[in-house]
């Protein structure tokens, strides 16, 4: 229609032009009817062009040019669709809580000159066996941990939240090849209710006496110098936490009466009633603690607390009281850090104290810690459990340790590490024995 346009607008001017000029002469009858049939023309032409003009009106402007797609790359392409799947991967409670999965493989390699209690994590040295001779070597993975966290509703302010963890150290049955075959056991598993300030938990976990332990990648299932300076418990225990000001925190709470004196070695589907139990009474702990920075890897950071413990035994002699003190400390200035616990008490074997035995003890830990770079650390220190009073009779009379180990991180999940531990058990009667404990560890997060 467009062309049609152009097409006439030379008519249409020859129009405009000659009409006004033979309108000044009065036409004859065959001008006269070739005016009317190009009258007619223009009419009709003017009506084409008014439909053509509501037309173009009414037509919707074109689409504006899209930009052309990007190039991406190959591998970008890959990670995206990677990750697409990931996200469909979840685990769920039935209440529809997020649960997380998280976990350790522990790797672990270990040698020992002498005769040491538990060939992997030892805290004793035995007699000689009866042919004198000694040492062990061998590998396992029963430090491995697994474990679960869920986050739980808002009760008005208050978060809620739940973990339980188990690992492989649990012994072996009595097979043949019972070496591989470990048996699992319940490390922790608690229920939470916290606020900015205030904290409820109820369930097993790290008592509360001298929370602080030494830095090992060996001793993953039991801390480093247990029974040789570093008190150590996970029991059952209802706590509540207060943060009087952002540096300074107050835990206390009750713990099951745990006495230490499960007797035999051999496996026991109940718990029987014993000393702590018979006691009727539950023990008592707290916690006072200062940290400059709540971060425990912060490179700049003052940590400093004391703790206490109160409980009682029932025995044949009567009832008895268990209690201990302990002052436990962390300082780190950039690549540098110490720290360490001093501890004293009575009847507090359950923790490792008196090294096993019922008896009063003091003893502590302190450890150098050394970060040349953000992989690579270095630790050493020494520690040392003493018992006091009458120890006639007591197949110890002290325990200590000394130990030092390198730590390198391949990658935020993996670490690799080796450790050197001398311990010394000094019997009732005799001398020292002595045993060179060597381990080395590969460990993989998840």
């Amino acid at each position: 229609m467009l062309r049609l346009v152009k097409n006439t607008a030379p008519l249409l001017l020859a129009v405009l032009v000659v009409c006004p000029a033979e309108a000044a002469q009065e036409p004859n009858a065959a001008q006269a009817e070739e005016i009317r049939t190009l009258k007619a023309d223009v009419a009709s032409l003017r009506a084409e062009l008014d439909a053509l003009k509501r037309l173009v009106a009414e037509r919707p402007a074109p689409p504006a040019a899209e930009p052309a797609a990007p190039q991406i790359d190959p591998r970008v392409e890959m990670l995206q669709t990677q990750i697409a799947e990931l996200a469909q991967s979840k685990v769920e409670s039935t209440t529809k809580f997020p649960v997380r999965v998280f976990g350790t493989i522990h790797m672990h390699g270990f040698a020992n000159s002498g005769e040491a209690n538990w060939m992997d994590v030892p805290n004793l040295v035995q007699p000689r066996p009866g042919d004198g001779r000694t040492g062990t070597f061998s590998a396992t993975i029963r430090q491995t941990r697994l474990g679960f966290t869920a986050d739980g509703p808002h009760i008005g302010r208050a978060r809620t939240s739940a973990n339980v963890a188990l690992d492989f150290f649990n012994g072996i049955p009595g097979f043949q090849t019972g070496q591989v075959m470990n048996l699992p056991r319940l490390l922790v598993g608690f229920a939470r209710i916290e606020t900015d300030r205030l904290a409820f938990q109820a369930g097993q976990d790290h008592v509360i006496l001298a929370p602080r332990d030494p830095s090992s990648l060996a001793a993953f299932a039991f801390p480093l110098m247990f029974r040789s300076g570093n008190l150590y418990l996970r029991a059952p225990q209802a706590r509540v936490e207060l943060a009087l000001t952002p540096s300074i925190r107050l835990t206390q709470g009750v713990v099951a009466p745990i006495g230490g004196d499960v007797p035999g070695e051999d496996y026991r589907f109940v718990p029987p009633p014993l000393s702590g139990e018979r006691s009727r009474h539950p023990a008592f702990q707290a916690h006072l603690g200062y940290a400059s920075d709540p971060a425990p890897d912060a490179r700049r950071r003052i940590a400093v607390g004391v703790s206490g413990h109160f409980g009682r035994e029932r025995r044949s002699a009567g009832v008895t009281e268990s209690w201990a003190g302990a002052i436990d400390f962390a300082l780190r200035r950039d690549r540098i850090g110490v720290a360490g616990e001093v501890f004293a008490g009575d009847n507090i074997d359950a923790f490792g104290g008196a090294s096993g035995l019922d008896a009063r003890a003091t003893g502590g830990w302190a450890e150098l810690q050394l970060f040349p770079t953000d992989r690579l650390s270095a630790h050493a220190g020494a520690g040392t459990d003493r018992l006091r009073g009458d120890v006639r009779g007591l197949p110890r009379r002290r325990n200590r340790t000394a130990y030092g180990n390198i730590k390198y991180a391949l990658t935020p999940e993996v670490d690799a590490g080796f450790e050197y531990m001398w311990l010394g058990t000094l019997p009732g009667t005799g001398d020292e024995r002595r045993n060179h404990h060597f381990d080395w560890v590969l460990i993989f997060r998840f």
